[in-house]
C-alpha cells in the first residue's frame, strides 16, 4: 500500500481525523513531526517519524531514509505553517501540489497584496510594510485611519489589530517586531503589514483546485467581533442574504485571485468583504478553513472537504456536492472580558448537532484576543436561516460572572 505523508498537523481534531480518513482512500498515513506529544489523539497504529520539520534538508533526508519515492502517494498537511514545506517536498518528489513560489507568497500577507495589485476585479486597499520603528516613522504620513496592523506570517487572527491613531500603530508594530519565532518555533519574518481598514459584512469563500481547474464550493456568512481584535464569533453556511450580483462579484474575484497567485491544487480559504461592488480580500489561506467551517459544509451538503483534500494530495479529482439541504451554523463562546466561567447544561434539541466546552466551571479565563481564546462552540442546523440564528443566539452555555462581564 502506498503512503500519504503528513507533515505536522493543526492541533485540533481535524488533523488527527485526516490521518484516519487516509486509510479509507487506500493509502497508509505516515506522520512526520518534531514533537509527537503535541498531538492528542494521534492513532497508535500510525507510523511516526520524528525529525526537525522546520529544516527542509533534514526533513527531505528523513523521508528518503524511511520510504522510497515509489511508495509515496502524496504529501500534505493540515497546518498552515507547513504548506510551503509541503510544496517544496512535492516538487522534490515530483508529486501533486502547488508551485512553491506561489505557496511562499500565500504564506506572506504582504506578498499577496503585491501579487494582486494589478487585479481588475478586486477592490485594492492601500498597504505598506515596515521592518523597524524608524521605517514606520518615515512612512507615517502615508497612513490613514482607522487602519489594520498585522504580522505577515501568523495565523488565527493572531496579533491582527485595528488602530484608530498613530500611537496605537507604533505600539503594536514595536510589539510585533519583538517576536522572533512563531508557535511552531519557526523563524518569524519580523515584517509588519499596515493596510486600509475596510468595513462591512465579512464572508468566507471556500475554493478547491485540481490541476488548475478551480471550483467555488460555497460562501459562509461570518460574525466577527469589533476591533481592535477581530475574533470570529460565529458562522452560517451557506450565506443566507447574498444577492445574485454579490455572488457573481465574489465568484469572479475569487477566480482571479487563484489564477493570479498561480494556485493549482488543493483547498483555498478566502476571507473577504465587498467594497464598491468588488471583492476585497481580507486574507488568503492555502488550506481548508478553520472555525469548523468544513463541518458546517458537511452538515449542509454532505461533502467532506477533508477527504477531498486528501484525494487531491494523492492525485485524484475531488467529488463535491454543492447542493445545500439546510443551513448550518456555529456560535463560539468568546470571553469579551476576563473573569471566572460559569458553565450551564444545555437543553437538547434536534437541531443542535455538536457542543464543545473547553473550560471547567469556575475557571478563570482571559479576554479573547484571537481564535485561540475561544472557550468552545455549539453547532446547529435548520432549513430556515432566521430560525437557525435564533437557536444559536438563545443557547447560553457559558457565561462570566455578571460583575466581571459576559460572553456573547
Amino acid at each position: 500500500m502506498k503512503k500519504l505523508l503528513f507533515i505536522e498537523s493543526n492541533t485540533t481534531g481535524t488533523g488527527m481525523l485526516a490521518i484516519q480518513k487516509a486509510r479509507t482512500l487506500n493509502v497508509e498515513p505516515l506522520f512526520i513531526t518534531n514533537d509527537p506529544s503535541r498531538y492528542k489523539g494521534l492513532p497508535r497504529d500510525c507510523k511516526v517519524i520524528v525529525c526537525d520539520t522546520n529544516d527542509i534538508e533534514t526533513l527531505h533526508h528523513s523521508i528518503k531514509k524511511n520510504v522510497s519515492q515509489e511508495q509515496i502517494a502524496g504529501i500534505t498537511t493540515t497546518s498552515e505553517f507547513y504548506i510551503h514545506t509541503v510544496s517544496l517536498l512535492a516538487e522534490r518528489f515530483d508529486l501533486p501540489g502547488n508551485p512553491a513560489i506561489a505557496v511562499e507568497a500565500v504564506r506572506n500577507k504582504a506578498s499577496v497584496r503585491s501579487w494582486l495589485k494589478d487585479a481588475t476585479h478586486l477592490y485594492k486597499p492601500w498597504f505598506l510594510t515596515v521592518d523597524s520603528l524608524n521605517q514606520l516613522r518615515e512612512k507615517k504620513e502615508l497612513l490613514s485611519f482607522p487602519c489594520i496592523v498585522k504580522p505577515v506570517d501568523d495565523s488565527g487572527s493572531n496579533r491582527v489589530v485595528k488602530c484608530e491613531k498613530y500611537e496605537a500603530v507604533e505600539k503594536f508594530v514595536l510589539s510585533q517586531l519583538k517576536i522572533e519565532r512563531n508557535t511552531r518555533n519557526q523563524l518569524a519574518k519580523r515584517l509588519v503589514l499596515l493596510e486600509e481598514y475596510v468595513g462591512g459584512q465579512e464572508y468566507s469563500v471556500e475554493m478547491f483546485s485540481f490541476e488548475g481547474d478551480h471550483q467555488l464550493i460555497g460562501i459562509t456568512e461570518k460574525t466577527v467581533g469589533e476591533g481592535p481584535y477581530f475574533v470570529e464569533m460565529g458562522h452560517v453556511f451557506p450565506a443566507p442574504d447574498l444577492s445574485h450580483e454579490m455572488r457573481e462579484s465574489i465568484k469572479v474575484g475569487a477566480l482571479e485571485v487563484l489564477n493570479t497567485m498561480g494556485w493549482r491544487n488543493g483547498p483555498v480559504h478566502l476571507e473577504i468583504k465587498l467594497k464598491d461592488h468588488k471583492m476585497f480580500v481580507v486574507e488568503m489561506n492555502g488550506r481548508l478553513a478553520g472555525g469548523m467551517i468544513p463541518e458546517l459544509i458537511r452538515y449542509s451538503t454532505s461533502t467532506d472537504l477533508l477527504t477531498q483534500q486528501i484525494k487531491i494530495a494523492i492525485g485524484q479529482p475531488p467529488e463535491i456536492n454543492k447542493f445545500s439541504s439546510c443551513f448550518a451554523g456555529i456560535r463560539f463562546f468568546v470571553p469579551l472580558t476576563s473573569g471566572r466561567v460559569k458553565v450551564y447544561s444545555i437543553q437538547q434539541q434536534e437541531e443542535i448537532k455538536d457542543v464543545k466546552i473547553n473550560v471547567e466551571d469556575g475557571q478563570f479565563v482571559e479576554k479573547a484576543k484571537n481564535a485561540y481564546g475561544r472557550l468552545g462552540h455549539i453547532i446547529a442546523t435548520h432549513t430556515n436561516s432566521d430560525a437557525l440564528r435564533s437557536i444559536l443566539r438563545q443557547t447560553e452555555i457559558v457565561t462570566i460572572k455578571e460583575e466581571e462581564g459576559a460572553l456573547q
